[in-house]
């Protein structure tokens, strides 16, 4: 349990990591088409294990 001092801790969604990825991929000079590749295949992926969590409830 945090202290009353402490700073809360930032939480970190799967949006940010998304970005934070793909930012990533443009920096180390990825072509495009990878960058698109990679971003369709992770929504795809995210739409699945939110899919699949909605379901299980």
């Amino acid at each position: 349990m945090p202290t009353p001092n402490s700073p809360r801790p930032t939480r970190r969604t799967w949006a940010a990591g998304f970005t934070a990825v793909l930012v990533l991929a443009l920096n180390q000079g990825w072509a495009a088409e990878d960058i698109i590749k990679l971003a369709a295949v992770v929504l795809v992926l995210i739409a699945v294990v939110i899919g699949a969590g909605a379901s299980g409830e």
